[in-house]
């Protein structure tokens, strides 16, 4: 049996879409998406990460793909601590005497109960004391920002379940707004668009690559074309279809729209000091839907602001909480 004395202390951000877990003193160590596989009884696991996400679409109706945390918050408490027992033993494999310190990046957005939730799995899944970090806040340590100084941030976090627009000074979120629309959303807008324009059914993995690949609010990309496997609705034959850029646009049009009223909204709520700052500086842009193709640029155009964004936005987040685990006392700074 592997028996240690103290274990190693980690950090995690549990993402909508996928769990993130950094080991102190090295690096990332996991990147898997968040989900499991139940039996036909939801009593007994079955797969848990990228195993469990290879199996969308193609289980036998006794078998269930399901994913719980969703929008960031946890649906389902028993699910979520088999899933962080799951992580937390690939970081420390076998016994410790001492259980690991762990911090956990959250929305801004989640409710008292929400963050109790989360404490209370990540206790019973393994850790000893937890702390609890705002995603923005992480997301800009992890970008090599310098949250900690009297100066405003204005980020845009925008994820698979959530998508925040925040204002950072002294280590806090000065204001911000959540809504639970990202990635997610647009997938099921780029399936729906299927279904009602080229009466195809595609599923979710599908939609996600057409995101990835095709999505794009560029008007030079307007004429990039993909070929799309699906089921013809009328005919339910397997079918083959091809989609233009140009006619995914609708899909991402209401949801770009809708981050610049937030943001609109965050900056009418912060002092003007802060919003020079902000002038000055621009903004940044975090969490993988900020990749799309055009909609940086589409948001600058909007609010007549410069953007910068980290070469590999989805990890920002996690590369923060590791920071914030290294070295607390810069996290801590003004909370004392």
């Amino acid at each position: 049996m592997n028996l240690r004395m103290v274990a190693t202390d980690f950090a995690i951000d549990l993402g909508t879409s996928n769990i993130l877990v950094y080991k102190k003193n090295e690096s990332v160590i996991i990147d898997e998406p968040s989900m499991i596989v139940l039996d036909q009884n939801n009593t007994k696991v079955l797969a848990i990460g990228q195993e469990a996400k290879d199996m969308i679409g193609k289980t036998p109706s006794n078998i269930h793909v399901v994913k719980p945390i969703e929008n960031g918050v946890i649906t389902d408490f028993n699910l979520t601590e088999a899933m962080l027992k799951h992580f937390f033993n690939q970081v420390n494999p076998g016994t410790s005497i001492f259980q690991p310190k762990v911090v956990i990046c959250v929305p801004s957005g989640i409710t008292d109960i929400e963050s109790r939730a989360i404490e209370d799995a990540a206790l019973h899944a393994g850790s000893r004391d937890i702390i609890l970090v705002d995603e923005s806040l992480a997301a800009a340590f992890g970008m090599g920002l310098t949250p900690e100084d009297p100066r405003g941030i204005l980020l845009l976090n925008l994820g698979a379940g959530t998508s925040e627009v925040s204002v950072i000074s002294l280590n806090g979120i000065v204001t911000s707004k959540t809504i639970n629309k990202g990635g997610d959303y647009i997938d099921d807008a780029i399936i729906d668009l299927f279904r009602e324009k080229k009466r195809l059914d595609i599923g979710r993995q599908i939609a996600e690559d057409i995101k990835i690949n095709l999505l794009s609010l560029r008007v030079k990309d307007g004429e990039n074309s993909m070929s799309v496997d699906g089921r013809d609705l009328l005919s339910a034959a397997p079918k083959t279809v091809d989609i233009k850029s140009k006619d995914l646009v609708e899909c991402i049009m209401p949801y770009a729209d809708e981050i610049v009223s937030m943001i609109y909204e965050v900056l009418e709520k912060i002092p003007p000091e802060l919003t020079a700052d902000i002038k000055k500086d621009g903004f940044g842009l975090t969490g993988g839907i900020s990749k799309v193709r055009g909609l940086r640029e589409y948001i600058e155009h909007k609010l007549n602001l410069s953007s910068y964004l980290s070469e590999n936005p989805e990890t920002d987040a996690i590369l923060g909480t590791g920071k914030i685990l290294e070295d607390p006392d810069r996290f801590f700074k003004y909370r004392k």
